[in-house]
C-alpha cells in the first residue's frame, strides 16, 4: 500500500527511484560477483554479443564464449526495455500535447532508415573501434532515440517560442534525422557505385528490385481491395497510410529474411538468422516467416481500428506510438537486411 501511494504522490521520483535501485544492484554484483554476475550474465548475454559482433561473430572473456545475434534471455530483457521505453515516451508526448499520426511517422522516418543503414555501414566495416559498438544494436538504437528525443523537444520548444516563424514539432524533427541520414546515403551510395572499402561478394540489384517489387505488389492488391470495399470500415481502415506502412515494413523484413537465408531462386546468397523465434519458422517452412508476420500485421490493424476501435478512441496517441513502433520493428531489420544482400555483406 506504502508502495502505491509514493506513485501517486510522485510518479516521477518512483521510477527515478526504482532506476536507482537497479543501477546498484548492477554495480554490486559487477563488483562483488564479478565471474557469476558479469562473466556469464552481463557479459555472455548483453555486452558479449556486441562485441562479437564487431570482431568478426565470436568471442571469449574469462572462458565464456559470446556469439552475435541474440539469446532469448537478450530478447526477452530487451523487450521489457522497450515496454518501458514507449510508456515513457506515451507519457511525455501527451504531456507535450503532441499529435501521434501519419505526418509524426512520416517526420520521423529519417531516424527509422539511419538505424539499418547505420548498421549496414558497421558491416561493411566502415567504422573503426571503440566507435564500431556505437553502431551495434542495441546501442545503436538507444543513439537514434537520443537524437529523436533531442529535436522532438527542440521542436516543441522553437514551435512555441517562436510562433511567427511557423515551425512544427514535426519539421524539426524530420529536418533533425535528415542531420544522420543523408551522410549515410552518401556512403551506401558510394559502395553501390563501386567505391567499397570493404568485403564484398558483389552488388544484388536484381535481389533488391525482386523484393522491393513483391513488396509493394502485395501492399498493392491489399490497397486495391480496401479501395473497392472501402465502403465497409472493417476493409477500408487497409487504405491507411499507417498501416500500410506497418505492412511495408514487416513485408520487407520477412521476405528480405527469407529471400537471403533460404535462397529459394538459387542465387548463391549465404545469410544466417540471429533471431531465435524467427529461425523456428524459417527452419519449419521459408515462406512461413513473411505470411506470419503478414497475417500478424493484418490482425494487429483489424483489432486496433476495428475490434476495440471504439474502446480506443479516446487512447489514438497510446494506438497509434504503438503503430509506429510496430513499424520500425519489422522496417528497421527489413531494411539492413536488404541493404546487406544488395551490397553483398
Amino acid at each position: 500500500m506504502k508502495i502505491m501511494e509514493s506513485y501517486k504522490k510522485n510518479p516521477t521520483t518512483f521510477y527515478l527511484c526504482i532506476l536507482l535501485a537497479v543501477i546498484v544492484i548492477i554495480i554490486f554484483g559487477i563488483v562483488m560477483l564479478p565471474s557469476i554476475f558479469y562473466d556469464e550474465l552481463i557479459w555472455k548475454y548483453y555486452w558479449g554479443p556486441v562485441v562479437a559482433d564487431a570482431s568478426g561473430g565470436i568471442t571469449a572473456h574469462n572462458g565464456v564464449v559470446a556469439q552475435e545475434g541474440y539469446t532469448i534471455v537478450s530478447e526477452i530483457t530487451y523487450g521489457v526495455i522497450l515496454i518501458i521505453a514507449l510508456y515513457a515516451i506515451y507519457r511525455l508526448l501527451k504531456r507535450l500535447k503532441i499529435t501521434v499520426d501519419w505526418r509524426f511517422a512520416l517526420a520521423l522516418m529519417p531516424y527509422i532508415l539511419f538505424g539499418p543503414i547505420a548498421r549496414v555501414l558497421e558491416d561493411t566495416g566502415y567504422f573503426d573501434k571503440p566507435v564500431v559498438y556505437w553502431f551495434i544494436s542495441p546501442l545503436i538504437y538507444l543513439q537514434i532515440t537520443v537524437y529523436a528525443l533531442f529535436f522532438l523537444l527542440l521542436g516543441y520548444y522553437l514551435e512555441r517560442k517562436y510562433k511567427k516563424l511557423k515551425l512544427t514539432v514535426n519539421n524539426v524533427l524530420f529536418v533533425g534525422g535528415l542531420i544522420f541520414l543523408l551522410p549515410s546515403l552518401y556512403l551506401i551510395a558510394l559502395w553501390i557505385l563501386g567505391d567499397q572499402w570493404g568485403v564484398t561478394s558483389g552488388v544484388r540489384f536484381d535481389v533488391f528490385l525482386l523484393i522491393t517489387c513483391l513488396v509493394f505488389l502485395i501492399v498493392g492488391l491489399v490497397y486495391l481491395f480496401a479501395y473497392i470495399f472501402r465502403n465497409k470500415e472493417k476493409f477500408a481502415v487497409f487504405k491507411n497510410p499507417l498501416n500500410l506502412a506497418m505492412l511495408v515494413g514487416h513485408l520487407i523484413d520477412g521476405l528480405a529474411s527469407y529471400i537471403s537465408i533460404k535462397d529459394p531462386l538459387y542465387m548463391g546468397l549465404h545469410y544466417a538468422e540471429k533471431h531465435p523465434a524467427s529461425d523456428v519458422l524459417l527452419e519449419i517452412w521459408g515462406p512461413l516467416f513473411p505470411i506470419v508476420k503478414f497475417i500478424l500485421i493484418v490482425v494487429v490493424i483489424y483489432v486496433f481500428d476495428v475490434l476495440y476501435k471504439e474502446e480506443l478512441k479516446n487512447h489514438l496517441t497510446l494506438v497509434n506510438l504503438l503503430k509506429v513502433s510496430i513499424l520500425i520493428l519489422g522496417f528497421s531489420p527489413g531494411v539492413r537486411d536488404l541493404l546487406r544482400v544488395t551490397m553483398g555483406v
